[in-house]
């Protein structure tokens, strides 16, 4: 994702300030430090405060005045994006809680825009792609489905400890919904199933163990989850086609021939 930063400023608004209705070749990010003013896209006017942040697409007619006192200061930024499809995904408008981190970076970016220090396009355009991240994220987290919110926490709560025993019945009873759809759901966000998708994570961190230390392979199986060693070397073999020994061989042979090379 490339970020072209055009220009960077920095405004205390005034009795009389405004800008006329006009449209930009670039876009343009503006956050509200304090202060209020008023804004016009296209036909819709937004009341503006603190913490409020603004996005003007090109070639979009916009306008901005002010109507009451305390008057606003913001940050504004002019920049151009690499990717217009990802850029349209990014709200016109965003409110975010008081002290939020953007407000740090939009005051970063503008003294690394005003001071030009060493490598500060480069900082620049790090700032704008975690802004742009941020607003992307939450955008994604306001439109996510239901479904993949009810999922995603009962993901968190098989990562917090995978080696645990779980059954079905515990993952329903957290989730609180019914059965078929609770299996729906998973599959339609993992691809999976609930028990292959916890077999798939203690498999993984037995791989790397194996590749990672010397502990013994019955000490593994045991550390990820397994009972039964036996049983863990088939699961091993059956996901990776080797055996967990035969797999540890082949990562030390690996290792020793790119050493070698050093």
């Amino acid at each position: 994702m490339n970020v072209n930063i055009k220009a960077a400023l920095h405004r205390e608004t005034f009795d009389g300030w405004k800008i006329h209705t006009r449209c930009i070749p670039e876009y343009e990010l503006v956050y509200v430090v304090r202060g209020y003013g008023e804004i016009q896209i296209v036909n819709r006017q937004i009341s503006v405060g603190g913490g409020d942040l603004i996005c003007f697409k090109p070639g979009v007619s916009h306008s901005l005045w002010l109507k009451k006192k305390p008057y606003m200061e913001f940050y504004g930024v002019h920049f151009d994006f690499s990717d217009d499809m990802l850029m349209k995904n990014v709200p016109d408008y965003v409110h975010l809680e008081s002290g939020h981190w953007i407000e740090v970076q939009m005051r970063n970016l503008y003294n690394e825009y005003r001071q030009k220090g060493f490598l500060y396009k480069w900082k620049q355009e790090i700032i704008m792609q975690q802004i742009l991240c941020e607003l992307l994220r939450k955008r994604h987290v306001e439109q996510e489905p239901i479904s993949n919110k009810r999922i995603g926490k009962v993901l968190a709560y098989i990562h917090e400890d995978p080696f645990r025993e779980y059954t079905l019945p515990d993952l329903l009873e957290y989730t609180g919904i019914k059965k078929s759809l609770f299996l729906k759901d998973f599959h339609n966000v993992t691809g999976t199933t609930p028990m292959q998708y916890i077999m798939d994570l203690r498999l993984e961190q037995a791989r790397d163990l194996l590749s990672e230390t010397d502990l013994q392979v019955s000490l593994i199986s045991e550390r990820c989850g397994f009972s039964d060693p036996f049983y863990f070397s088939r699961c091993f073999k059956k996901r990776y086609t080797l055996s967990p020994r035969q797999y540890r061989e082949y990562k030390k042979f690996e290792n020793d021939n790119d050493a070698s090379k050093v």
